[in-house]
């Protein structure tokens, strides 16, 4: 055998420089960014790997596989000198993929059917700074950035979610991320005020007149945390229809219980109340697409589960008592807020700027009276006092473009019985969004508006595919459907 023929077998099994760098240089840049995080400080560095790190991912990430890596550590961000490590992934994955897309020669379009109400609800967030009080415009321009990056996460799942794989690669990496909530959660409640790990600590401790923990897990806010799991109660059920292996079956029992345990610590009486409409939707919505004979037994399932749990964790302290909280309504006792206070406050401040709203980010010194706290409890009432009227209907405009595309879909319907059922859930857990946002503010917490932004993107992206496998890829085109 010849000296040549050896060194191309040699040639052959050595990696390539390319192989290396696609290795090397992640590794480096992850281990910089590290140090980064552990010192966010030292903002200058931050600038430099931001640089470095767009112009490598532009050579070696994939961005329909990122979307789902982050779709997972979203939850869990870290605080940067320049903002979070949501913002800056965001900010370097869309980079990538316009970068791909401009070297590949291929035109750029990232019209989707929600433009519209999109720009108006972005106009008014733009809008509404010019009456942020002195001296608060970098707290406002903070809630700004998680707003733009919440839409960046919409447009990003939406034109990289081309077929069906995909869209269940979402929503498998969506489940990943809420069993890991689901196991703070759990660890919360149990080893109440204890530490778990550094960025992801646990900071519920038990108030002395108070028995068992409010979960809040890695939103630090119980009441986001109960419309995040109700979610995943919806979706772990339906993926526990069409999973047939066993073992599968089996870990999906496992994660619902674990999800539907940190539900009931979380105590709240609205998720509850909204989820149960949910319910009553999703019997009338499931007619043409589930058997209604397994949908009755399911949620009978669903409703024991959840009595015999929230029995056995209140009775032993580890949470608060449900029924409890409910009595409190009447009573006046507790943790009860006079809803309707609330509404006369917040309405009475609101009609100061009543077209614009008061800024991204609500600047009350001593919060409100009736809450005493700066949180309305009503994401409604939240839009109408920071954005006017201009964002409320910004937003309600929103909401109403999700139901029509949604019910788009299932008209369409199709051979994919898969993403037919999915589209059922996304819509019903769509109503459970619209009803717990009466009592709730999802736009308060600092990472929870990504799920929510996450969860509109994963509505629109399922109905584009729906669209372009029943043979309407025109009409979806029209509609801003773009192939990735």
């Amino acid at each position: 055998m010849s000296v040549v023929t050896h060194l191309e077998r040699i040639k052959e099994k050595v990696p390539s420089s390319y192989a290396l760098l696609r290795i090397i240089l992640p590794v480096v840049m992850g281990y910089m960014l590290g140090r980064v995080i552990v010192n966010p400080s030292n903002h200058r560095m931050v600038e430099v790997l931001v640089g470095i790190f767009i112009a490598a991912a532009a050579m070696l990430v994939k961005p329909p596989r990122a979307i789902v890596a982050f779709i997972v550590i979203f939850l869990f961000p870290a605080g940067l000198s320049i903002g979070t490590s949501n913002t800056v992934f965001i900010l370097i994955l869309l980079s990538t993929w316009i970068a791909q897309q401009v070297l590949a020669g291929k035109k750029i379009s990232i019209r989707t059917p929600l433009d519209f109400p999109i720009i108006a609800l972005s106009v008014s967030y733009l809008l509404s700074l010019s009456n942020v009080p002195h001296g608060y415009y970098a707290v406002n321009f903070k809630t700004l950035a998680i707003y733009f990056t919440a839409i960046a996460i919409y447009y990003m799942v939406v034109n990289l979610t081309a077929d069906t794989p995909a869209v269940r690669r979402l929503i498998f990496a969506g489940a990943i991320g809420a069993a890991m909530m689901a196991a703070i959660g759990i660890f919360e409640i149990t080893n109440p005020g204890k530490e778990l790990l550094p960025y992801f600590f646990i900071s519920s401790r038990v108030p002395v007149d108070l028995v068992g923990v409010r979960a809040g897990a890695g939103f630090r806010n119980a009441s986001v945390l109960s419309q995040y799991c109700l979610f995943y109660l919806l979706l772990g059920v339906y993926l526990f229809t069409q999973e047939k292996p066993r073992f599968t079956r089996l870990v999906l029992v496992l994660f619902l219980t674990a999800v539907l345990s940190v539900f009931v610590s979380t105590a709240m009486r609205g998720a509850v109340l909204a989820g149960a409409a949910g319910l009553v939707f999703l019997v009338w919505r499931s007619k043409p697409v589930f058997d209604r004979r397994k949908v009755f037994i399911g949620i009978i399932a669903c409703i024991v589960a959840f009595i015999l749990i929230h029995q056995l964790l209140s009775s032993s302290g580890l949470v608060p008592n449900l029924w409890q909280r409910f009595s409190e309504l009447g009573q006046k006792r507790g943790s009860h807020v006079s809803r309707g206070e609330v509404m006369v406050e917040v309405f009475r401040k609101s009609l100061e700027h009543p077209l614009i709203g008061h800024g991204p980010l609500i600047t009350v010194p001593h919060g409100f009276v009736a809450t005493r706290s700066g949180n309305p409890h009503c994401q409604y009432t939240l839009y109408f006092y920071t954005l006017g009227l201009f964002g409320l209907g910004s937003f309600l405009w929103l909401l109403a473009s999700l139901f029509r595309v949604s019910s788009e879909a299932l008209r369409v319907g199709g051979q994919n019985r898969f993403l037919l059922g999915l589209m059922v859930i996304l819509q019903t857990f769509l109503v459970v969004f619209v009803l717990h946002e009466i009592v709730d503010d999802y736009s308060s917490s600092f990472n929870y508006p990504l799920f929510i932004w996450y969860f509109f993107g994963l509505i629109v992206a399922t109905r584009n595919v729906m669209l372009r496998e029943a043979g309407l890829a025109g009409k979806s085109s029209a509609s801003g459907l773009t192939n990735s």
